[in-house]
């Protein structure tokens, strides 16, 4: 998967955190600017605890209430957005911290965002986010052109 972000959400310092939000709104832009696309979001829990109870769950939904369904999840720490292999929108959850037989963890789950046009053709988001342009926010008005994008 590639990351459409400069820095995931988990390394981010204060200042990051900033300019990492900045980028999950505008690519919140982007996607509102698309076809409502019909959307199969699938759940897969990643974290140990949380994976080896839980099956992965299916929702059906569509492109533009992808991150209305993403805060109904647990997200306290945030989320990393990705394209995956097969062109799919994913998104990577982080939630609640735990503690489980001493050991530390925080949920986390992939929410993988599979989109369909008319006639359940599936669509390929890297082709369509692939031009675009995620500005540099640490350098004001200068952009840089993300291949992951």
């Amino acid at each position: 998967m590639k990351l459409l972000h400069k820095e995931s959400i988990r390394t981010c310092l204060e200042l990051d955190e900033a300019i990492h939000q900045a980028e999950v709104e505008r690519l919140t832009e982007r996607l509102l600017t698309l076809p409502n696309y019909d959307c199969e979001m699938i759940v897969i829990f990643e974290d140990d605890y949380h994976k080896e109870m839980n099956l992965p769950l299916f929702y059906e939904s569509n492109l533009h209430r992808v991150f209305e369904f993403l805060e109904e999840r647990d997200i306290k720490n945030g989320v990393d957005s990705f394209l995956t292999e097969d062109g799919d929108l994913a998104f990577r959850a982080y939630g609640q911290n735990y503690t489980h037989q001493g050991k530390d963890g925080i949920l986390t789950s992939l929410v993988t965002v599979k989109c369909f046009s008319e006639g359940r053709v599936p669509v390929n988001m890297t082709r369509i986010l692939g031009g675009f342009v995620m500005e540099d926010l640490t350098k004001g008005k200068e952009g840089v052109t993300c291949d992951s994008i």
